[in-house]
């Protein structure tokens, strides 16, 4: 009897931790969003996951914070900043409990490049930013800010003073870890998407380019990748040889992600179409040539692709009327998908 007990308490509690684990792409349930507190010397702008923040009141006074709401799927904090060339430069900023906090864990450079506050862009070879001084009652040139946690930094470049050589003009990014959170819980599931197309195939998960992918020019084979459950946007590159018709098809074992109409392509190449922050808003949606589940001619059953998967393209889909050759197609994974 006790054994019976303790067996249904477990199974139980893992009902509970399986309901309160909403593993959608939308702020996890045991994380309230952060506060953000936001000061820079002396002009800011702020970016969260590559969308610019509007309404900061205090953008250009420095001796007043602005708040920004951060959500718990936050992952780059982007930071344009510009001095107006008196005494020191610096950019200083904290959440409530220094989960967030502007330190040499930043990365800071003066040299502007294209994309550099999206989610996807490679900061590996930007120099750590420099940590110029405490933020504490009083720290010349600075005041207290109130609202900016004790123990955060004031961070620039290497040329912080405020002379003739130092940098004007900074972008300061931030990576966050949100890793601690998975010590609280199981750890949300990583699904396996599997994918194909007919003929050539790139793909892309947020932005980055899913490489060693053996099949990704045999359409009667799928590929099979790992697909984190924070996940917001797959995009694939698919290429035809102009044999019969061309189609793309895929989908996760439990059919949260499936190929059908709610995908959108194009025909036209547009810089950035693969990111995160990309709007696909004006793109058709994508056609759908046949379901999987039967023999749709030309096409057989590709292996570990569900049957109620669609194979999909634009609307010129038939290489023998002159098709499409190359389509760009994407996925939003957001709140109105079904959840883990």
């Amino acid at each position: 009897m006790t054994l019976a007990i303790a067996i249904l308490a477990v199974e139980i509690l893992a009902s509970i931790v399986a309901a309160d684990l909403d593993c959608s792409p939308e702020p996890l349930p045991f994380c309230k969003p952060y506060i953000l507190s936001i000061t820079v010397d002396n002009t800011l702008r702020l970016f969260i996951d590559g969308i610019e923040s509007a309404n900061l009141p205090n953008a250009n006074d420095w001796t007043k914070a602005d708040t920004v709401s951060l959500p718990c799927h936050t992952r780059v904090i982007a930071v344009l900043a510009t001095d107006d060339g008196a005494l020191r430069a610096g950019i200083l900023a904290s959440t409530e409990d220094g989960f967030v906090k502007t330190d040499d864990t930043w990365k800071c450079t003066s040299v502007y490049q294209r994309r550099w506050e999206t989610v996807d862009f490679d900061d590996s070879s930007w120099p750590s930013a420099r940590a110029i001084a405490v933020h504490r009652t009083f720290t010349c040139p600075w005041m207290w800010i109130e609202g900016i946690r004790k123990g955060a930094y004031w961070i620039w470049t290497d040329n912080f003073v405020r002379d003739i050589t130092g940098d004007r003009v900074v972008y300061c990014r931030k990576r966050l870890d949100w890793s601690k959170f998975n010590r609280r819980l199981p750890p949300c599931p990583t699904r396996s998407l599997s994918i194909t197309v007919d003929n050539y195939m790139i793909l892309y998960l947020d932005g980055i380019e899913q490489r060693d992918l053996p099949n990704a020019n045999d359409w009667a084979k799928a590929d099979t990748v790992p697909l984190p459950w924070n996940t917001r946007v797959i995009a694939v590159k698919g290429t035809d040889d102009r044999h019969a018709r061309a189609g793309m098809l895929a989908s996760t074992g439990d059919g949260y992600i499936l190929t059908n109409s709610s995908w959108k392509c194009t025909n036209l190449y547009y810089a950035g179409w693969e990111t995160v922050t990309y709007d696909d808003s004006a793109w058709p949606a994508a056609y759908v040539s046949g379901i999987h589940e039967t023999y749709s001619c030309p096409w057989k059953i590709v292996p570990n692709i569900r049957l109620d998967a669609y194979w999909i393209w634009t609307n010129k889909y038939e290489s023998s009327a002159g098709g499409d050759v190359v389509v760009y197609c994407r996925l939003k994974i957001d709140k109105d998908s079904p959840e883990f």
